[in-house]
């Protein structure tokens, strides 16, 4: 008779930090007497084998093992093979089991006389929504096989199920050794082959998903080694379902195409030659068979569904470059198609969906009676990569009106997906032709055999940019109505009687949405009510990130109270903000979140920031969603970007114009103006009229200071602006990923470098270390305890003060070396992780620094020491070509910034709507 009833294995390697947790959920374990442990060390070179160790001595039933190479399926497999009880499940050694996990399931198999018990499985610190989770919360129950509820094969995992352990090796179930997945093996061949299975209505397993970056999940589309684990994975349970019912393996089936679809749809982006070739062949041999209909149900759309459709057809060209067969659409019954010729059976697998688009900008062009609306769309499964052979056009319902749509190239969607390169499109709308009322978009493409027409939705971008458009007697309101369907609202002359009218449709929806309670309302009818107290009155609204003023943005307000030129401009802070003493004596300062920011939100005309406007700008408590839905459109405050930093590398992901909604956007040359206007969508929209905080920027050298000031990393914290503060678990896993980084790693060898720390004293210098904002939580740590080295803090000394008055500044990508260059001041770029760089953070843009810095660019400690000791022994003088470089970039330099600037918003302000 077997002294435990059951056997609980759990493979260990490297997970010092969360291992304790898991051990003392396991103890926690009702059942827990009755159950054999078995941990089983994977060759960890943490403390995980000496907590393993220590917990074994003060439990019986608990058993260390060890099993070096094999990777997580060789430890498992070690503890089937060591298992003394009927029945085994499986425990990650990162993961925790809920109190009654053991106890439940044990009861379900006793009752049931299950092969395999399935219960929920969580995931911390953020629930995951599979699928196969609609199966639970209607009670336990019992099947009598997978294709009873077939969404369940996607619970793949071993750790949520209780399996017969001679069950497992009739069949031979058993864990792959050496390769990724390895749970599969046994967690889908169990499901597909059992006769009998049991749910457990409860939480029996919770998993820990880490955000530090260093797992199978994170790397899953990068690392070519996936490709063919999971290759191998889907071969060998094609051959297990070989003998099931047609049921079962419609089931399997559904997994074999489900599980593959990203790695079939992403190869031949990794691999080529014999290589894909033999990648195409085997996921032939697996997937011919399959039924048409099963691969669109099992896929997420037709990009996904090409790959399959090039197996089912024997077309290797298709699954290798996909590019060059397809850029021509079909159109049957309005809907678009890949293919036209295709046998009825396959003619699913080429329909283009989804088939979506989104406005995301509209403006009236300058000096004309024209409205220019632009957006981005996506036909499923076709690349993007070149124009389609074909016509878009917009069609505006109500009006009988449709104009030609012109498809552009956006950098921004490259970034974000390569074969969405030439998914923007534009279109020009006469606003003498569009009539009084409510008005649909759609945008239509011409294909063979007609058209195909989709509603246009709305973007972020559009909202942010939304306002009324005058001209010539016609009032236009970009709006919404359903579910983020665009429209237009023409309502009709705005000269004479009519603009009563007009103004009186506008005051009627205030008074509906006030009526009806919407989102807003109360802002909405506090702005009708004060809007005769702000007649005649222009408010620019400016701000930075809630709690500084040291940027253009205080800068500028700063000119502008000083000068007296502007009475309406308010600056918007944080009451308890250390930087309110930069304010004083300037007037209109206004506590953020307070009443009078309130209410100065509702009657801008400008909201002016250095930074985020919606993530700094809008009071606490403001849903911003739903801000930008039901009360920014109203208000019509142009949107002015002033930069905090030079433009120099391709950040079109997040400061494209189609999605910031920004009006204005200042530059410092007619470089970054023009990469500005033609890469990132801000045509007609760019100021070159150099950043206001450079007319402060005059030298105060002499102090013999150096300046590290190196910029942030995105995949190395949690960003200040993220909507949830990442949370503890994630900011802990962001914690460990900076731990183990080349970043960190620099920091560290640098400001400790012996060579450094003698030349500081030799030469009489002291390196003042500056963190980014962003990074300042987890860089303390790296600065010796040393006079000559010293960390400062933006709250003790603005950025502009420690950039003013150094001698040598040392960044790494930092758009401050632009400050600096423009300062004169000698700098040194140290660009130690280019290539992680580029890879996570952003991508290049126009400007590079060997080719166009002002400085020598490092690659290692110790060429960045080296020049750091050369500059101190020449008295820290810039080069000749550096000086060269700085006098060729900026446009200007006679500190009339702020003058340019106020003169470019002052004319956006009351000129022409845009």
């Amino acid at each position: 008779m077997n002294a435990y009833d059951v056997t609980l294995v759990v493979p260990v390697y490297n997970v010092e930090q969360y291992l304790q947790e898991c051990l003392d959920s396991i103890a926690a374990q009702t059942v827990f007497e009755r159950c054999e442990v078995l941990l089983v060390d994977n060759g960890s070179t943490d403390g995980s084998y000496r907590l393993c160790a220590e917990f074994a001595r003060r439990h019986a039933n608990i058993t260390v093992l060890v099993r070096r190479g094999g990777g997580a399926g060789a430890a498992r497999n070690l503890g089937m093979d060591r298992a003394t009880s009927g029945r085994i499940t499986f425990c990650d050694s990162d993961d925790v089991l809920p109190p009654t996990a053991l106890e439940r399931m044990l009861d379900a198999a006793r009752t049931t006389g299950a092969q395999v018990v399935v219960g929920m499985m969580e995931t911390f610190p953020k629930p995951t929504n599979w699928a196969w989770k609609g199966y639970f919360g209607k009670g336990d129950r019992t099947f009598a096989g997978v294709a009873e509820m077939p969404e369940l094969v996607h619970s793949a995992s071993a750790c949520n199920k209780l399996f017969d352990l001679s069950y497992l090796r009739s069949h031979g179930i058993r864990f792959a050794e050496g390769v990724h997945f390895e749970d599969a093996y046994v967690g889908v061949s169990a499901l597909v082959l059992a006769t009998r299975l049991a749910l457990v209505d409860e939480c029996v397993y919770q998993y820990r998903k880490r955000a530090a970056g260093n797992s199978t999940m994170d790397a899953i589309w990068t690392r070519r080694q996936n490709y063919w684990d999971h290759l191998r994975l889907v071969e060998y349970l094609h051959r297990t379902g070989a003998g099931l019912p047609d049921l079962s393996r419609a089931v399997l089936d559904l997994f074999l195409v489900r599980s593959y679809q990203g790695f079939a749809l992403r190869a031949p982006d990794l691999f080529q030659g014999a290589e894909l070739e033999d990648i195409y062949s085997r996921c032939r041999a697996v997937y011919r068979d399959v039924a048409p209909d099963l691969v669109v149900r099992a896929t997420a759309d037709a990009r996904h569904r090409v790959a399959y459709l090039a197996f089912l057809t024997d077309d290797f060209g298709l699954f290798a470059d996909r590019a060059a067969r397809l850029h021509k659409l079909s159109v049957r019954d309005g809907d678009p198609y890949l293919f036209g010729d295709l046998p009825d059976q396959l003619s699913p697998l080429a329909r283009a969906t989804p088939f979506t688009a989104h406005l995301e900008h509209v403006r009236k062009v300058p000096g004309t009676g024209t409205m220019r609306l632009a957006g981005r769309f996506e036909v499923g499964g076709m690349p993007m990569t070149r124009p389609l052979v074909g016509h878009l056009s917009l069609r505006v319902r109500g009006s009988r009106l449709s104009v030609p749509a012109t498809q552009v190239r956006r950098r921004d969607m490259k970034n974000i997906r390569s074969d969405t390169e030439w998914g923007g499109f534009t279109a020009d709308l006469p606003l003498d032709s569009l009539r009084p009322g409510v008005h649909g978009l759609e945008l239509v493409i011409d294909g063979e055999g007609g058209q195909a027409g989709t509603p246009c939705r709305v973007a972020a971008g559009y909202l942010r940019g939304a306002r009324v458009v005058e001209h010539d007697g016609t009032r236009v309101v970009p709006h919404w109505k359903g579910k983020n369907r665009a429209i237009l609202m023409v309502l009709g002359t705005a000269r004479g009687p009519g603009r009563r009218a007009v103004l009186g449709g506008l005051l009627a929806k205030d008074a509906k949405h006030v009526l009806r309670r919407r989102p807003f309302w109360k802002q909405r009818l506090v702005r009708l009510l004060t809007k005769p107290l702000f007649l005649g009155r222009d408010v620019w609204l400016f701000g930075e990130r809630g709690d500084t003023a040291q940027d253009n943005s205080w800068h500028l307000f700063r000119h502008l109270r000083a000068s007296g030129k502007r009475r309406g401009a308010y600056y918007v802070i944080r009451a308890d903000s250390a930087d309110r003493a930069h304010l004083a004596g300037l007037g209109n300062v206004v506590a953020h979140s307070s009443w009078k920011h309130r209410l100065l939100m509702l009657h801008a005309s400008a909201l002016v920031n250095a930074y985020d406007i919606d993530t700094y700008m809008l009071p606490d408590g403001w849903d911003r969603t739903r801000y930008l839905k039901h009360l920014n459109w109203r208000v019509g405050a142009r949107r002015i970007f002033l930069q905090h930093g030079v433009t120099d590398k391709d950040v079109s992901k997040g400061l494209h114009r189609n999605r910031t909604g920004v009006d204005l956007i200042l530059a410092v040359s007619r470089d970054e103006g023009r990469f500005l206007s033609e890469e990132l969508g801000y045509e007609g929209q760019v100021a070159v009229s150099g950043f206001p905080r450079f007319d402060a920027l005059t030298p105060g050298r002499g102090s013999r200071r150096i300046l590290f000031m190196p910029t942030w990393r995105a995949y190395l914290t949690v960003a200040s602006y993220s909507r949830d503060g990442g949370g503890s678990e994630a900011r802990q896993a962001v914690r460990d990923r900076f731990i183990a980084s080349s970043y960190r790693e620099f920091m560290v060898r640098f400001l400790n470098d012996p060579g450094l720390l003698a030349a500081l004293d030799r030469y009489d210098y002291t390196l003042e270390f500056l963190p980014h904002y962003e990074m300042r939580a987890m860089v303390g740590e790296m600065v010796p305890e040393r006079e000559r080295i010293r960390i400062i803090d933006q709250s003790e000394v603005s950025v502009q003060e420690a950039m003013r008055r150094c001698d040598l500044f040392i960044t790494d990508w930092s758009s401050t070396a632009f400050d600096v260059a423009y300062l004169g001041t000698p700098l040194v770029y140290a660009q130690f992780d280019a290539d992680e760089y580029w890879d996570g953070h952003y991508q290049k843009g126009y400007f590079d620094a060997r080719r166009d810095g002002f400085g020598p660019v490092c690659e290692s400690v110790e060429e960045v020491v080296g020049e750091v000791v050369r500059y101190m022994w020449g008295g820290c003088a810039r080069e000749p070509q550096y000086l060269r470089r700085a006098e060729k970039f900026f446009e200007y330099r006679d500190r009339q910034n702020n003058v340019r600037a106020s003169e470019a918003i002052d004319r956006l302000v009351r000129g022409s709507n845009h």
